[in-house]
């Protein structure tokens, strides 16, 4: 009998504590692609991603990649685009970021948004900058402009 109350218990304490975490926890998912040309070589990368189900301060992490029709990488820098994080009252930092084979890994904080009605936006801008061949076989590092937008 306490074997079977104990068990109840704690099945309950389970549930209760799935229920409350969410099934969908913040997620930055990939909206679009890019192209950039150097000479006769074209490179394809994601640029554009959106956010969903954000609290502010938490890091997150996403990973940019590219494919090339002829001879390129590797990510040469990376860092903030412009004023790096858009618009007026909007603020954030970069955490880290490695590369990857054909790409790069970042972790960044949204540390304020901008409060719009009764929804919250931001856009942090990056710039990837990848070494590409111009089909010639002259390497020069091509910027790739990558946006992560937040509405909530």
């Amino acid at each position: 009998m306490k074997r079977a109350l104990f068990c109840g218990v704690m099945a309950a304490v389970l549930a209760i504590f799935f229920a409350a975490a969410p099934a969908s926890a913040e997620a930055v998912m990939r909206d679009s692609s890019c192209t950039a040309v150097n000479g006769s070589n074209s490179m394809t990368y994601d640029c554009n991603y959106h956010v969903s189900n954000y609290v502010v301060g938490t890091p997150l992490t996403f990973a940019m990649t590219y494919s090339c029709t002829g001879a390129c990488g590797p990510v040469m820098s990376f860092g903030l685009r412009g004023k790096g994080f858009v618009p007026a009252g909007v603020s954030g930092h970069l955490v880290g970021g490695k590369r990857l084979p054909n790409g790069i890994e970042l972790t960044f904080v949204f540390d304020s948004l901008k409060s719009m009605g009764n929804q919250k936006t931001g856009t942090a801008q990056f710039n990837m900058n990848v070494n590409m061949d111009d089909g010639s076989g002259s390497m020069s590092a091509v910027p790739c402009k990558v946006d992560v937008h937040l509405k909530q």
